[in-house]
């Protein structure tokens, strides 16, 4: 089954988020600040370790979400409803091989590498 993992979005956009999931059969995930430390796909097997510290820094300001286990189809309905819907988000990523053993302090600081040379070819 689809599941986005959500971190740092406000109320007003994950109550508009719930209502576009709910009726697309997606199952949400608002993931707690203390698990910033753990890897994606530890949260989103929703597995843990005794070797992974509560994370108590800073939470990044922006918000994010992580699609795991989408269909093509299914993702350009997802993104499509919160165009419609005007929900912000600020980063938006898939779980991949690649980023699944990532952290989720990592995904912050490479969505917004990606966001600052995104800006710089763009200018």
């Amino acid at each position: 089954m689809e599941k986005l993992l959500v971190f740092h979005l406000d109320d007003n956009n994950l109550k508009k988020l719930k209502q576009i999931t709910g009726a697309l059969k997606v199952r949400v995930d608002e993931v707690p600040s203390s698990d910033y430390l753990k890897p994606l796909e530890m949260i989103a097997n929703r597995t843990s370790s005794p070797l992974i510290q509560p994370f108590s820094g800073k939470v990044p300001a922006e918000s994010l979400i992580v699609f795991c286990d989408f269909t093509e189809k299914k993702m350009d309905k997802l993104l499509a409803s919160l165009r419609r819907d005007q929900v912000v988000i600020d980063y938006k990523a898939v779980l991949t091989p690649t980023n699944r053993k990532w952290n989720v302090m990592r995904m912050y600081l490479e969505m917004q590498a990606e966001k600052a040379a995104y800006q710089k070819n763009k200018a």
